[in-house]
């Protein structure tokens, strides 16, 4: 009774601890970024309060210094809280587009407990940006991650407030910047203001892709992402700056995406049914652009797909003049049970890349909804495009894989990420 009754306790404790957290982040637009962040708290259970919804974006191109609209959406959100809670209210703030959950709010909480001298954490990177002449300033230049980095922080109710006080900052500013020359400032001692230097909570990407490493292949049942230079497993991933990229890559895993076990967790949860009888218009854009064996077949495949062909808006480039009498052949036996048909032949005399963005805009300016682009060297299966469009992802691109076979003509198979498969033949 009494081990029932510790237990019952504790998790009072827990679930107060929870309550006693306000989750913020700042996002104008819904887009595929947001998604992810958003699907990655849900699967660590984290409510998020999601400031700027629906109003329009004053903060700049992020490539660039801006986003002091963040810091200004903070403060009022903070003015709020200041009005209902307790000064040792936790607040954590985080980016949304470019940012991922690794772990559970509780997580976070035991890590930034556990720093007594710390009543504010940002997180800290490699670069000191936007302003590299104030890199002198910081008080130890020498450990991991230097400098701070405003993508990611969490402190308690009262320093954040005088924090976002300290002076005004317009939506065009920097928010990083503004930050910063907090930090810099006699603040710093007087709120306990700390850098994340071993990224215990917070990892930024940018300038640390060489110290982290992203774990698979492990006896735990989900992939999860450690920086093997400080022996830390990061709670939240930034991608900031061109790191970007590299976690459009992790997101394929973290959050519970993906593992040995499941499979594609991700792709499962994406998936959405068709509706025969409200299909989506597809631009065909179908391009010989190399002598291809066998190019019959590849004309059959294309015949062979499982999808009514007056959904189907077909783009026909051939610019191999030996196969131009094969092509004129098919377009011709065959064009008219499309919604719409176009041939570019030859004698068009234009360029490949003319050729595809030509496709990519009639699609655009038209009652296409997705564009499928092959090429003759690839084969389809008849459920090829029912799969890509059944996947919920809005751009699906190949993955090669050069299994060098040693046979006369079949060298290339090409895999799609989203369980679709498409054979691609090649002359050696």
């Amino acid at each position: 009774m009494k081990k029932l009754l510790l237990l019952s306790l504790l998790f009072v404790g827990y679930a107060t601890a929870l309550d006693d957290v306000t989750v913020v982040t700042v996002a104008t637009e819904d887009n595929d970024g947001f998604k992810r962040f958003m699907r990655s708290a849900k699967v660590y259970d984290i409510d998020v309060h999601v400031l700027g919804q629906g109003e329009k974006w004053e903060g700049g191109d992020m490539n660039f210094p801006g986003g002091g609209q963040k810091v200004n959406l903070l403060k009022q959100k903070v003015e709020e809280l200041m009005k209902t809670k307790e000064n040792d209210h936790i607040v954590l703030f985080t980016d949304s587009y470019d940012v991922m959950f690794l772990g559970t709010l509780g997580d976070i909480l035991v890590k930034f407990k556990a720093m007594p001298e710390t009543r504010v954490l940002f997180s800290a990177e490699p670069f000191c940006w936007p302003d590299p002449k104030l890199a002198v300033m910081y008080p130890n230049a020498d450990v991991t991650n230097p400098y701070l980095n405003s993508g990611g922080f969490i402190g308690y109710l009262s320093e954040l407030n005088t924090i976002l006080n300290a002076r005004k900052i317009k939506d065009t500013e920097d928010d990083q910047l503004y930050y910063t020359k907090v930090y810099l400032s006699e603040l710093r001692d007087s709120l306990k203001i700390s850098l994340d230097h071993k990224s215990e909570i917070f990892q930024n990407l940018n300038g640390a892709l060489s110290d982290v490493q992203l774990r698979v292949n492990t006896t735990e049942e989900w992939p999860y992402l450690e920086n093997v230079a400080t022996k830390q497993r990061p709670l939240v991933v930034h991608g900031n700056g061109p790191a970007k990229l590299m976690l459009n890559t992790m997101g394929n895993y973290l959050a519970k995406a993906w593992s040995l076990k499941n499979g594609c967790v991700l792709c499962k949860e994406r998936k959405i049914e068709l509706n025969d009888d409200n299909l989506p218009h597809v631009m065909l854009a179908i391009f010989v652009e190399q002598a291809t064996p066998f190019i019959e077949e590849f004309f059959d495949s294309v015949l062979l797909l499982d999808y009514p062909k007056n959904k189907i808006h077909l783009i026909l480039r051939n610019n191999v003049p030996f196969h131009e009498a094969y092509v004129d052949e098919f377009y011709n036996k065959h064009s008219k049970e499309y919604a719409t048909a176009k041939r570019i032949k030859p004698i068009d005399y234009m360029s490949e890349a003319e050729a595809r963005n030509l496709a990519k805009d009639r699609c655009a300016s038209s009652m296409c909804d997705y564009l499928f682009s092959v090429d003759s060297v690839a084969r389809l299966r008849p459920q090829t495009l029912r799969h890509l469009l059944s996947s919920g992802y809005d751009v699906i691109a190949p993955l090669l894989a050069n299994f060098e076979l040693q046979l006369p003509s079949v060298l290339l198979s090409l895999y799609y990420h989203t369980d679709v498969y498409l054979k691609n033949v090649k002359l050696k």
